[in-house]
């Protein structure tokens, strides 16, 4: 049996307006969950917290529809977004329970999460070995750190850390789905005749993963022109099989491996500079070393009077978005003084001396991003 394992990651920053969230909804959400819905197919799907909270307040009846979802696997991931190699371990397994806490509550019996997809698949060993640790069985990350470190991608076995199994993406089949899918039915018999090229008639898998905007948002119409028709042609195929992780995860045995740092962002070339995590802190950004200098401030310093257990702006500031709008060819500024407030909201409301909150405001004040204009 062929297994493609087909996983759609959906997420909206915590500072999105929410007309923007109402018009991706119409767009894609209500239409792509109701198709999963009708056609049963068992694909794996995250949703963050960020999201969710959001759908629950302003589309309801596309987060009911979700949580009729009985034939997909839903995954845990962070809550807000935070790219978990770059926080403290502490804060990671935070937004993981919040995650996990915040979806069973508003998604119901359909979350009940045996894997973790980190935001932006970023990993490293330590990230994997916390996910183990808190008892689930597999998360995933993108094959090109992998095939960066001279290993070749498996098809009849998965990596793992400790027990812990770790799904390569295939970064290739998965752009060419975001980038390159207009016809549906011909991308399945493309991705199969491969599949049958690459592993003969043995058994094996492959994992596709990308953001669930894509269809629809993204690229205007795709449910229909081409989820709908790629999940009717893999149907009819046989001897193939669209399956969640968690069956690919009892089918194929893991074997414990090294797993590189990176994220499906992360090209070879951002390894040969020694950079895993180019759009969210690499070492020559000014941006992003100023604006993690505020944030670790912050971080520490709220801490000492946050209360545990219930979500706030602490937690929502780590959301990813303000450095990856400060990365090379993405600029928005503005994007960028957004988190720069939630940071500042943030102290605001737990930082009550003054002398702190001036060093607070002077940490702001050194980031670029205050200064310039978007193009």
């Amino acid at each position: 049996m062929k297994h493609i394992g087909f996983v759609l990651h959906f997420y909206q920053p915590p500072t999105q307006n929410p007309e923007i969230v109402r018009k991706i909804d119409r767009e894609c959400y209500g239409p792509l969950f109701q198709l999963l819905l009708e056609a049963g197919a068992e694909f794996t799907v995250n949703m963050n917290y960020s999201l969710t909270e959001q759908l629950a307040t302003y589309c309801p009846e596309t987060l009911k529809t979700a949580s009729k979802l009985s034939n997909c696997t839903f995954t845990t991931s962070g809550a807000y977004h935070p790219i978990l190699p770059l926080i403290p371990a502490n804060e990671a397994r935070r937004q993981v329970e919040l995650n996990t806490a915040g979806n069973a509550d508003l998604i119901g019996k359909a979350f009940h999460p045996e894997g973790v997809f980190p935001p932006e698949m970023a990993v490293n060993m330590d990230t994997v070995k916390l996910f183990g640790s808190m008892g689930y069985r597999w998360t995933i990350t993108d094959d090109v750190p992998w095939v960066y470190s001279g290993q070749e991608v498996p098809s009849s076995w998965i990596p793992s850390v400790d027990g812990t199994a770790v799904f390569l993406r295939s970064n290739y089949w998965s752009n060419m789905i975001s980038f390159h899918g207009d016809n549906g039915s011909k991308m399945a018999d493309r991705m199969v005749e491969d599949l049958h090229s690459w592993t003969g008639d043995d058994d094996s898998y492959v994992v596709l993963a990308m953001d669930g905007e894509t269809f629809g948002h993204h690229r205007g119409g795709a449910v229909d022109s081409f989820l709908k028709p790629f999940i009717q042609r893999m149907e009819s195929l046989s001897g193939i099989r669209i399956s969640s992780l968690n069956r690919i995860l009892e089918q194929f045995p893991v074997r414990e491996s090294n797993i590189p740092s990176g994220s499906w962002s992360t090209t070879a070339g951002d390894l040969d500079t020694g950079e895993p995590f180019p759009l969210w802190k690499h070492s020559k950004n000014a941006d992003h070393q100023a604006y993690w200098k505020l944030v670790d401030f912050v971080l520490e310093e709220c801490r000492k009077s946050s209360p545990e257990g219930v979500a706030g702006t602490v937690d929502k500031m780590l959301y990813s978005c303000p450095v990856w709008w400060a990365s090379p060819g993405r600029e928005s500024y503005s994007q960028v003084r957004r988190g720069i407030l939630l940071v500042i909201k943030a102290a605001l409301e737990e930082i009550s001396e003054r002398v702190l909150l001036d060093r607070v405001m002077e940490l702001a004040g050194q980031i670029p991003a205050m200064a310039r204009k978007d193009k």
